[in-house]
C-alpha cells in the first residue's frame, strides 16, 4: 500500500485527512437517508444493521435528518452515563478480493460536559457469537465534546476474516472518561467495497457564470477545501477574486467585484489546487462565455401549464402543480426566485433549467407523486392555487416580474371542464405577451401534460395583425388608443406619429393593448389628427407594418338641434334587423358618448334605454350614423348604403311593427328628439312597406310632424342607412320647390277663391312631376298630374273635387308631389291643405 503524508495508520485502521479514493467494486453501502426502523436487537433497524436500543427520539441510537454530509440524513448515538451504544453491521465479501470498510465521522457538542464519546470496533463471524481485536477509533480525545468537521476512516479486514463469505462488524460508542455530559458521535456514508487510491491531479470541468459578479467553477473530484478557497488560486483578466466559496466539495463559487458582460469571451487561469489525495492541479487556463443566469427578464421563463383543480380519479395524480419552461437557449439559476399567488408565496431552491425545459413546482409533502411526469421541485410552503380563480406570478428577489397568469372558472370555457380535473395550458410558450386571456382548458387524454409539450400548444400563434379598435381623447391632452390583439411592451413617444404635427410629452403601452399618449398642449376642438403607430413588434417578436393611419378629433358637445332623428325602419325584411338613423345637422365633430335610443311605455315613460353612445364615438359634420343590431347583414340587404356610416349594438328598444315611439336622449336623461312612427306615414301607392324605411325629408320641421317624413325610394335600395336620405330635400328647396296659396279654400268661395293654386319653382327644367290629392287617411283623391314634363315653373289648381268630379268633403287634404330628372334626382313633397265651409 502506497504511503502519503496525510495517512495515519493505526492497528488495522487508517485515518484519511485529505484524501479521496476511487470506489472499483461495491458490497453495501448505507447513507441513512432511509428511516430507521424502531426496533432494537435483535430486530434490524435498517437492513444488515442492528443496534442494542433504536429511538425516534435524540437519544440513544437514531436518525438525524439533517447533521449528515452536506445536510444529509445521518446514524447517530448520544452515550449516557447509563447508556453505552453498541452497533451491529453484516458485511459480506462475496465477489470482492481486497475489501475495506469505509465511513465518514465526527462528534457534536452536547451540553457542557467535556466527556468524549469513545468509539470501539471489534469483528466476529456471527452475530450472537464472540468478536475479537477491539480496538479504539482513532486517538483517546478522538471524537471530543465539540462541533466537529466530517472525517473519512478506512478499516483493514482482519485476516480471519478474509476467507468468510460473510462476517459481522460490530462498533461501540461509550460514555468517555470527564466530567458532565458525553459528545454524540455521527456516523455517514458507510459503504464496503475494493478501492483503489486516486493519482490523477483534479481537472477543471466547467465555468459558467453564476450571478453578475460571480462565476461557478467545477472540478471533475473533490478538492482541498483550504486550497480551493483562496483568491490566488484563480486569475480572471488578471485579477483575483475578492473571495471562493464551496458550494460543495468539487464546485467553488468565486466574487468580483466588477460586473462581466454578458456573452463575452472570458479566460480564467486555475492553480495550485490539490484534490484529497494531494495530487496538485496543473496550471490550467479555461476559455468560456460569460452569461448570467440570474438575469431574468420578462418571459425568460413562462408558466406554461396550471392544475389548480385536480381530481383523484383521473390519470393524473390528485396533485396540484405549476409547469415552468424555459423558452431561451440560455441556462437559468431558480434559486431565490419567488412563486406566489394571491395571498401566499414560495422561495424556489437551487436549481439550473436547461434549455427547452420544463420543470414541475408541486407540494413538499406530494411532489414524488408528480415525478413519472419529468423534473419536479418540492415547495415547502406551497401557495394552494384557488378553484375559483387566481393570480399566479413568478418573480426576482428584487420584484422583477419574470411572468404571471391569472385564470377565473371562465378560463376553463364551461363547467365541464372547470370541475373535471383539467389544467390550464398556454397556447404557445414563446408568446411574449400576456397568456391570461389565451388560456384554454387541456385536451389531452389524460387532462393535462405536465412535463411535455402542450396538448392545445400552436406555433403560429400570436403572429396576429393587431388594428387600432378605439381611439378617443381622455381630455384636451390626453389621447387613448386600444389595439384589437397585444404587442410587445417596448413602446414610446417614438413610435407614435400625428399628422399635423402635435408635439409628444410621453407615450405609454399598457398590459399590452391599452395605450396613452400624453400631449406638450391642448388640442383645439375640431382638429381632425390624423394617427400612425410604427415600429411596433407581435407577440412573437416579429415586425409588424404601420398601423394606421386613423383620423381622432376633440369632438363638440352638441347642442339642441345638432342632432336628429333622420331615418327609421321598423318593418325590416325576414332575418334583417331595424335601425335608427341619426345625423349630424351641424359643420362641428359630435361627440356621442352617453347618447342612448328608447320608447314610450303604455303610460307614456321613457322606457327600454340603449346606450349606443360609447367612449370615444363621434359624429362628423353634416354625417349620418344608422344603429342596428347587424351591420353587416344591412350593408347586404341595402348594398347602395355599404359604405355609410353604421354602429352595431347588442340590442334595440322595441319598435313593434304596428307602431310606436322613437326617442333619442341625451346623456344627462332628457329627451332631445321623439317620433311616432306607423305605417300610414308611408307613401299612399306602397303596396308592401316590409323593408322600407322611413326617411325624414327635412332637418327643420319637428321629428314629431308626419308630413316630415316618407317612404324611402325604390331608386335607392328603398333605405340609405349611414348617408343621405333619398328624400331629402333641404329648407331652402322644401319652401320655394312647392307652393300652395290659399293654404285653406272654400269650394263654393264664400270666404274669398273656391280653388287653390299649386305653383312650382324649379332649379332647371325637364323634371317630370306628379301631383296628387289624398285624404288625410291616405285614400287618393284627385290626380293632377301624372308623369308631366316640367317647366323651371308652372302651375296646377285644385277646386276642391275628387276624380268623379263630386265636391269633397270639408276637412285636412294632403298634396303629394314626386319630381325627378333624368339624372336620378328624386324630391318627394307633401304639403297640407285645407277645405272649408260657410259656417
Amino acid at each position: 500500500m502506497r504511503k502519503f503524508a496525510n495517512l495515519f495508520f493505526e492497528k488495522g485502521f487508517f485515518l484519511v485527512l485529505n484524501m479521496a479514493w476511487t470506489w472499483t467494486a461495491f458490497g453495501q453501502s448505507q447513507n441513512f437517508e432511509s428511516l430507521f426502523q424502531i426496533q432494537s436487537f435483535p430486530e434490524e433497524f435498517l437492513p444488515g444493521w442492528w443496534g442494542n436500543e433504536v429511538r425516534s427520539t435524540s437519544a440513544r441510537i437514531f436518525r438525524s435528518g439533517s447533521a449528515g454530509r452536506e445536510g444529509s440524513g445521518a446514524l447517530a448515538v448520544q452515550p449516557i452515563s447509563t447508556f453505552n451504544g453498541v452497533l451491529w453491521v453484516r458485511l459480506s465479501t462475496e465477489g470482492l478480493s481486497d475489501p475495506k470498510v469505509s465511513f465518514w465521522s465526527r462528534s457534536l457538542r452536547n451540553g457542557t460536559g467535556s466527556r468524549p464519546a469513545a468509539v470501539f470496533y471489534s469483528w466476529g463471524k456471527s452475530l450472537n457469537g464472540e468478536f475479537e481485536g477491539r480496538t479504539r477509533l482513532g486517538e483517546e480525545n478522538e471524537f471530543g465534546n465539540e462541533d466537529q468537521e466530517f472525517r473519512r476512516y478506512i478499516l483493514d479486514l482482519p485476516e480471519e476474516m478474509r476467507s468468510e463469505t460473510a462476517f459481522f462488524l460490530k462498533l461501540e460508542i461509550e460514555y468517555g472518561p470527564g466530567s458532565g455530559s458525553a459528545a454524540r458521535w455521527l456516523m455517514d456514508d458507510f459503504a464496503f467495497g475494493e478501492f483503489v487510491v486516486d493519482t490523477d491531479p483534479p481537472g477543471v470541468d466547467r465555468v459558467k457564470g453564476y450571478s453578475a459578479t460571480e462565476l461557478l467553477l467545477g472540478f471533475d473530484e473533490p478538492v482541498d477545501p483550504g486550497f480551493a478557497q483562496i483568491p490566488l488560486a484563480y486569475t480572471l483578466e488578471g485579477e483575483n477574486p475578492e473571495r471562493v466559496s464551496l458550494l460543495n466539495d468539487s464546485t467553488a463559487i468565486l466574487y468580483f467585484s466588477q460586473t462581466l458582460e454578458e456573452g463575452r469571451p472570458y479566460e480564467i487561469g486555475v492553480r495550485s489546487i490539490p484534490d484529497l489525495e494531494g495530487n496538485f492541479l496543473l496550471d490550467t487556463l479555461v476559455a468560456f462565455s460569460f452569461f448570467d443566469p440570474t438575469a431574468f427578464e420578462l418571459k425568460s421563463l413562462v408558466i406554461n401549464e396550471l392544475m389548480p383543480a385536480p381530481r383523484n380519479d383521473q390519470d393524473l395524480p390528485n396533485v396540484e402543480y405549476i409547469e415552468l419552461f424555459n423558452p431561451r437557449e440560455k441556462e437559468w439559476r431558480l434559486g431565490g426566485l419567488v412563486i406566489s399567488n394571491s395571498r401566499t408565496s414560495a422561495i424556489l431552491p437551487e436549481y439550473w433549467m436547461p434549455p427547452g425545459g420544463y420543470l414541475l413546482l408541486g407540494p413538499a409533502n406530494q411532489a414524488s407523486l408528480l415525478q413519472p411526469f419529468g423534473e419536479v421541485l418540492a415547495i415547502g410552503s406551497w401557495p394552494t392555487l384557488l378553484n375559483s380563480g387566481d393570480q399566479v406570478s413568478l418573480k426576482t428577489t428584487g420584484e422583477l416580474l419574470v411572468d404571471e397568469l391569472s385564470y377565473t372558472t371562465a378560463s376553463w370555457g364551461g363547467s365541464e371542464f372547470s370541475g373535471g380535473g383539467y389544467s390550464l395550458e398556454v397556447i404557445n410558450p414563446s408568446f411574449l405577451c400576456g397568456n391570461s386571456n389565451f388560456l384554454l382548458p387541456s385536451q389531452s387524454p389524460q387532462r393535462g401534460t405536465p412535463g411535455e409539450l402542450n396538448s392545445v400548444f400552436d406555433p403560429d400563434f400570436g403572429g396576429e395583425m393587431p388594428m387600432i379598435s378605439k381611439r378617443y381623447f381622455l381630455d384636451s391632452m390626453q389621447i387613448f388608443m386600444e389595439l384589437s390583439y397585444p404587442i410587445l411592451s417596448v413602446f414610446g413617444p417614438g413610435n407614435v406619429r400625428l399628422s399635423p404635427e402635435v408635439g409628444i410629452d410621453s407615450a405609454f403601452l399598457i398590459s399590452g393593448k391599452e395605450i396613452r399618449v400624453y400631449l406638450n398642449r391642448p388640442i383645439e376642438e375640431g382638429v381632425v389628427l390624423s394617427i400612425s403607430l410604427t415600429g411596433l413588434q407581435n407577440c412573437l417578436g416579429g415586425d409588424l407594418p404601420e398601423l394606421g393611419p386613423i383620423s381622432l378629433v376633440w369632438p363638440s358637445q352638441v347642442q339642441k338641434g345638432d342632432l336628429i332623428l333622420n331615418e327609421l325602419l321598423f318593418d325590416p325584411l325576414p332575418g334583417d334587423p331595424k335601425f335608427v338613423e341619426i345625423r349630424n345637422t351641424t359643420q362641428k365633430y359630435l361627440n356621442l358618448e352617453g347618447w342612448a335610443l328608447g320608447n314610450r311605455s303604455s303610460d307614456g315613460q321613457v322606457a327600454q334605454l340603449r346606450f349606443f353612445g360609447e367612449r370615444g364615438l363621434f359624429l362628423p359634420p353634416e354625417d349620418y350614423l344608422a344603429i342596428s343590431t347587424d351591420s353587416t347583414r344591412l350593408k347586404i340587404t341595402y348594398p347602395k348604403s355599404a359604405s355609410g356610416r353604421m354602429l352595431q349594438i347588442s340590442s334595440l328598444p322595441s319598435y313593434p311593427i304596428s307602431g310606436g315611439t322613437v326617442v333619442l336622449v341625451r346623456p344627462d336623461g332628457e329627451v332631445e328628439e321623439e317620433f311616432r312612427y306607423s305605417s300610414s306615414l308611408h307613401h299612399p301607392l306602397l303596396r308592401n312597406s316590409k323593408g322600407v324605411s322611413l326617411e325624414r325629408i327635412s332637418k327643420i320641421p319637428a321629428a314629431a310632424t308626419s308630413e316630415n317624413w316618407q317612404s324611402a325610394s325604390a331608386g335607392e335600395d328603398y333605405a340609405t342607412p349611414g348617408r343621405r336620405n333619398s328624400q331629402d330635400i333641404e329648407p331652402k328647396d322644401l319652401e320655394s320647390v312647392i307652393t300652395i296659396d290659399p293654404k285653406v279654400f272654400d269650394p263654393e268661395g264664400s270666404f274669398g277663391p273656391s280653388f287653390t293654386s299649386i305653383s312650382y319653382l324649379l332649379d332647371q327644367p325637364g323634371w317630370l312631376g306628379t301631383f296628387r290629392i289624398y285624404t288625410s287617411g291616405g285614400q287618393l283623391v284627385e290626380t293632377l298630374g301624372q308623369n308631366q314634363l316640367l317647366g323651371r315653373e308652372g302651375l296646377f289648381v285644385w277646386d276642391g273635387t275628387d276624380a268623379e268630379g263630386r265636391r269633397v268633403r270639408p276637412g285636412y287634404y294632403v298634396l303629394l308631389a314626386e319630381l325627378y330628372n333624368l339624372g336620378g334626382e328624386l324630391l318627394i313633397i307633401k304639403k297640407t291643405v285645407v277645405v272649408g265651409i260657410k259656417l
